[in-house]
């Protein structure tokens, strides 16, 4: 039935008293999150995420880049200047939001490059061994742009630094004890989508949320005699990402029933909001979008980070309203899900 008429099933079970998806769940209900950390010993952080049907695996693997090999490369302040208070790193708000739009060195050197793979005979349209798809280049761009908008990664994060020793100092010479950037350190992001159900968006976004929560960057130093930089082979020594917030995505479709599924009773304005769409369901929804929240912010307020939206004209301010109301809801549940596996870690 589903692959004869989409459409005609999705209105059977939507018309109900109250309103039920094919899954049996409401217009609204997201589905269970399930989430694992640490799983590849070969990264620097990892997670395997499954959404409904939807299962995602993120390696993060850093690399270091040395500023002697960036093009034109010139200092003009390193975010390592920039102190923030106690209050500021306790609650993570955006205190030194104005620092990482003065310099940004994330978005000029790309040092976070996320990447998703489709052509793992996720679906049935993304077959095995197939090219890029169109779809796999369109999330790779929205997390990355995401990813700005949100400020997630910290320069500061990523900065390898040298501080000259006193004795070494000569203010004639122009060898102050100033913090010397040295290098910076890249995040490669790479997930692979085991299975397509649906909202592959949201998924990959908390996939690589979750696997950048786990990254341990080793200690990382620049030696002088050597002009090189090394690492600590000690786990003891590696340190976690300071990330900013917790932006979480929904994502939601807009279902309008065929002219031809109408009844005399029915309103030619007649649709639902369905949150969290499984495949089925996005072949069926014209218009699409997703909500970006985060509530992690001082003092808690929900702050939207970004919205999206495509096709149709059916959503208006109410309905976004009733959106970001549900999104919420999403986010409190991603906290839950994140806050019990980083316990067990």
């Amino acid at each position: 039935m589903p692959l004869i008429s989409p459409n005609a099933l999705l209105h059977a079970h939507l018309k109900q008293n109250p309103p039920k998806r094919p899954s049996n769940r409401a217009p609204s209900e997201p589905r269970p999150v399930q989430l694992n950390v640490g799983s590849l010993a070969h990264c620097n952080g990892s997670s395997l995420i499954k959404i409904g049907a939807t299962t995602i695996v993120c390696g993060v693997r850093a690399e270091i880049l040395p500023v002697s090999e960036i093009p034109n490369f010139r200092v003009t302040k390193t975010s390592s200047s920039y102190t923030p208070s106690a209050s500021a790193v306790q609650d993570g708000h955006f205190q030194d939001k104005g620092q990482e739009e003065e310099y940004s060195a994330i978005r000029l050197y790309n040092l976070v490059v996320p990447n998703i793979e489709l052509g793992t005979g996720c679906s049935p349209k993304h077959p095995a061994n197939a090219p890029p798809s169109v779809e796999a280049q369109s999330i790779s761009q929205r997390l990355l742009s995401t990813m700005y908008s949100s400020k997630l990664v910290r320069t500061t994060d990523l900065e390898i630094l040298y501080t000259p020793p006193t004795e070494t100092q000569d203010i004639e010479l122009g060898i102050t004890g100033d913090p010397q950037l040295k290098a910076y350190w890249t995040l490669y992001i790479d997930m692979m989508c085991i299975s397509h159900g649906g909202s592959i968006f949201d998924a990959a976004w908390l996939a690589m949320h979750a696997a950048l929560k786990d990254v341990k960057l080793p200690k990382a130093w620049w030696d002088p005699d050597w002009e090189r930089i090394l690492c600590s082979a000690d786990i003891g020594d590696a340190r976690r990402l300071n990330l900013r917030g917790m932006p979480v995505s929904s994502s939601f479709g807009v279902f309008l029933p065929e002219e031809r599924l109408l009844n005399a009773n029915d309103t030619d304005d007649e649709h639902w909001i369905l949150m969290d769409m499984d495949s089925f369901e996005e072949e069926a929804c014209e218009e699409t979008g997703a909500v970006i929240v985060d509530a992690s912010g001082k003092g808690k307020a929900l702050s939207i980070v970004r919205i999206e939206k495509n096709g149709g004209s059916a959503i208006n301010v109410e309905h976004l309203t009733k959106i970001v109301g549900f999104a919420e809801r999403r986010w409190n549940q991603w906290k839950d899900v994140l806050d019990s596996t980083l316990v067990d870690t």
